[in-house]
């Protein structure tokens, strides 16, 4: 007897990616149900990247989606629908399926008469998406079991089950990815049910064309193939030998033709030339005769490599190791219409270094702001951190050792803590390797990835690795569900690099405190230049120090009313001597140049202040942090055009552009601007007003949601992005000013 409450019908359709055929499958489904009395309809979504979600919540229909942490497969997800569900029977369609109308009252009917019976199912018919259309099978699908009485277990994923069959049996294996339902089937005939398939039409089944290679590649990347040999290892320790091989006698031939073949060149090579010949002969024979057969070529040769694509995964789907569907878990929520679904945002793990302040590069600066931003706290952000002491004495078995580890701890802690979206900031180099890893470990934990770089020598770095380790890095971009650069000139890079990589434009950005402080800094102050280095001497080469300490004695000769301050040097006192050789004072009271060791918080602001220049005549550089801060506190610029500095200042507008490693034209660079104060101010308020529009932090903040909602697969926010955001990199978008590549080494004195 059905319980008080129970509704008779729960209809749970399964999807991934179905956006264009979601609505009518819901849509007939509904119509199929009032035929009935009506019934509930959910939908299991596999964390579909396109609209199948919002296409479904449109229509009405109750929305389950899974997270890709879960990877699961269709058996999955009916175990999931039928666990979220409560009636006397359910209904397991498709997305892609169409339910027709006079199914549902006759296989009712027929369940009611007899209780024995657990599984109907009905007639099936495929239409074919082709370049003409929609075009129907030739055949029906179910055209070998005509009989009412027929209790073949084979009736495919769509049917209606009667609940207590369907727990008498166990439900669903989550695990199996191929002939789930003939697996299933047999279970229920073991617990005493019967199965049928009725002579009335069922459901209208839209798929690929059979014999097609789109076919071909969707049954393999969809394990289906490997779910073969799997679900024929499930079958033969259920002692269900016939079955477990059914349908894939032809598959089998093929596997022994081939090894045949490999004894008899294996006979050739060993002078017997008759073995290779006569397999060579049976081989065309067989062909020919499946030719004749098919009365197609294309035909024949379609299903001979289907044939051994199916063998090569047969074997290893024999060996999988089988779980028990009582140790599967998923990760998903209930879904909210869009209006509600926009306010929504993934759960992201962020993967970076996170050392104790001070901070010595610019991606611990900004892994340090992004955790403390509102952005932060609305995706519920967590820190998988990956600073190390960098230590050259290390040996490669350590090394190994300590990444071997690493890349545990990250699956422990996917697995403890689980989460929508990965993000990883990486550079170039070693450390870029180290995040490949971890990027490659979260996308086969089924999880969308977003890479940003932030390394000014990326393209170096490319171009001077090893062929083998420049096809790493290429598979690395393409394979990554979003790659984040901080400009657009990077994006062209990283675009000429890997061009099917899909790239996002996310600048890096001031928070407002820090912004504040700096823009408290007075238009009027005395001529000052400032150089900011990072108290390491190799990288203070690459930012131009030798070129500036070059060009300095001069342009100071020639404006004896600037001071000069260079901060962030290894060793001052060095430079100070040899400033002082030149006849430049740098050192006794009032000093006209300031030669410091590195300084950070209120000293450094405190410099930004009181200068009225930048200089940055580095020779590799992404979105120098300090370029922006200089920026936020109105001085003008001389720097080189690198990495993302030509845009930062408008080709030009804001500051004044020269070559890498050119001493002239930095010098006559900073003499012109020296020159003229009025140029220096114009700087100035360009300078402030773009930080504030184009690089604060709320900026940052807004593209980089759109960028975690896209990767995710989820609706984008209900406001626009911030003013200016380029969320996604369209290499057709228009002209831009060339940023040229310079890779030449540092120039030494």
């Amino acid at each position: 007897m059905e319980s008080v409450g129970e509704p008779l019908i729960s209809a749970v359709a399964i999807a991934r990616n179905e956006e264009r055929t979601i609505g009518s499958c819901i849509s007939a489904t509904r119509r199929g149900l009032s035929s009935v009395g009506g019934g509930e309809v959910l939908l299991v979504d596999s964390a579909s990247s396109d609209r199948t979600v919002e296409r479904a919540l449109r229509e009405g229909c109750r929305v389950f989606r899974i997270r890709k942490a879960s990877r699961i497969c269709p058996a999955a997800a009916r175990w999931i629908g039928a666990s979220l569900t409560r009636s006397r029977y359910l209904l397991f369609l498709d997305g892609d399926c169409e339910l027709e109308e006079g199914f549902l009252p006759e296989a009712v009917a027929a369940m009611e008469a007899d209780p024995t019976l657990g599984v109907v199912a009905g007639q099936r018919k495929d239409y074919y998406l082709t370049q003409e259309g929609s075009v129907p099978a030739s055949v029906e699908y179910y055209q070998d079991r005509r009989s009412a009485n027929d209790r073949r277990h084979a009736y495919g994923g769509c049917a209606l089950y009667r609940r207590t069959a369907l727990e008498a049996a166990g439900s669903f294996n989550p695990y199996l990815r191929a002939k789930e339902e003939e697996e299933l089937g047999y279970r229920i005939l073991s617990a005493g049910y019967r199965i049928t398939v009725l002579m009335v039409p069922m459901i209208r089944h839209t798929t690929v064309p059979r014999e097609s290679a789109r076919r071909l590649l969707r049954s393999l990347n969809h394990g289906f193939f490997l779910g073969r040999g799997q679900a024929a290892r499930v079958l033969l320790s259920a002692g269900q030998a016939r079955a477990a091989f059914h349908g894939l006698d032809r598959v089998l031939m093929v596997l022994g033709h081939l090894l045949l073949g490999v004894v008899a060149v294996g006979l050739w090579v060993r002078g017997i030339e008759w073995a290779g010949m006569a397999w060579l002969g049976v081989s065309a024979v067989a062909f020919i005769a499946l030719v004749i057969r098919g009365r197609s070529l294309r035909r024949a040769a379609y299903y001979l490599v289907e044939w051994v694509v199916q063998g090569g995964c047969l074997v290893p789907g024999l060996l999988m190791i089988q779980r028990s569907p009582a140790s599967f878990r998923w990760e998903g929520e209930e879904e909210v219409p869009a209006a509600k679904q926009s306010e929504k945002l993934p759960r992201v793990l962020l993967i970076g270094p996170r050392p104790e302040p001070p901070f010595l590069g610019g991606v611990e600066k900004g892994v340090d702001l992004l955790l403390g931003s509102d952005l932060a706290a609305r995706t519920s952000m967590r820190v998988f951190d990956t600073y190390r002491v960098h230590d050259p004495h290390r040996s490669l078995a350590e090394r190994i050792a300590y990444m071997y580890g690493r890349i545990r701890a990250l699956r422990r802690d996917l697995a403890d803590h689980p989460v929508d979206l990965v993000h990883v900031k990486t550079s170039s180099g070693v450390n870029f390797h180290q995040n490949a890893l971890y990027a490659w470990t979260a996308r086969r934990q089924g999880l969308p990835v977003v890479l940003q770089i932030h390394s000014g020598r990326f393209e170096t770095f490319f171009r001077r690795s090893p062929a083998l380790l420049r096809a790493w890095i290429r598979w690395t971009l393409r394979c990554t569900t979003r790659v984040v650069v901080l400009s657009r000139g990077w994006a062209d890079r990283i675009a000429a690099i890997a061009p099917p990589a899909r790239l996002s434009v996310v600048p890096n950005g001031l928070d407002d405190a820090e912004m504040a402080l700096l823009r408290q800094s007075g238009d009027f102050r005395s001529p000052q230049v400032l150089f900011l280095g990072t108290g390491n001497a190799a990288l203070n080469r690459d930012k131009g120090l030798e070129d500036l300490l070059h060009v300095l004695p001069g342009v100071a000769r020639s404006h004896p009313e600037t001071r000069w301050v260079l901060a962030g040097l290894d060793d001052p006192g060095a430079v100070r001597a040899r400033l002082e050789a030149e006849g430049i004072a740098a050192s006794g009271s009032g000093p006209r140049v300031r030669c410091l060791e590195r300084v950070a918080g209120d000293e450094r602001l405190a410099l930004l202040s009181e200068s009225t220049v930048l200089v940055l005549p580095s020779y590799f550089e992404n979105m120098p942090n300090v370029l922006l801060e200089a920026m936020a506190a109105g001085l003008g610029v001389v720097a080189t055009d690198v990495g993302a500095i030509p845009e930062m200042l408008g080709y030009g507008e804001g500051g004044l552009l020269v070559p890498p490693g050119n001493r002239s034209a930095l010098a006559g660079a900073l003499d012109r601007l020296l020159a003229s104060p009025a140029r220096v101010r114009t700087q100035a308020r360009r300078n402030r007003e773009t930080v504030v529009s184009q690089y604060s932090m709320r900026v940052m903040q807004e593209r980089l949601e759109e960028v975690y909602r896209a990767a995710a697969g989820w609706p984008p926010s209900r406001r626009n992005p911030a003013s200016g955001a380029v969320v996604a990199f369209d290499a057709e978008s228009g002209p831009r000013p060339a940023v040229p590549f310079s890779g030449q080494p540092v120039a030494k004195p």
